[in-house]
């Protein structure tokens, strides 16, 4: 629930029903079931960005070398 402010984060209406569903229908069991599925979740789209975001930095680098060369 910690990147419900980013670009990548589910929709604040995913994360009003989870948040109802925890506290209204679980144990504490199921509370750190939900709350581990959801850290697990946000760590790979987390590096799925990061990924994506070097790759995107590492293409530019790329495309700098080539124009500079090009001079």
């Amino acid at each position: 629930m910690v990147f419900t402010g980013h670009a990548f984060a589910k929709s604040n209406e995913y994360y009003k029903q989870t948040v109802i569903h925890i506290l209204t229908e679980c144990n504490s069991s199921c509370q750190k079931q939900v709350f581990e599925q959801e850290v697990h979740k946000a760590f790979f789209v987390l590096m799925d960005a990061i990924l994506n975001q070097m790759r995107f930095e590492l293409s530019q680098q790329k495309k700098e070398k080539l124009w500079s060369k090009s001079y």
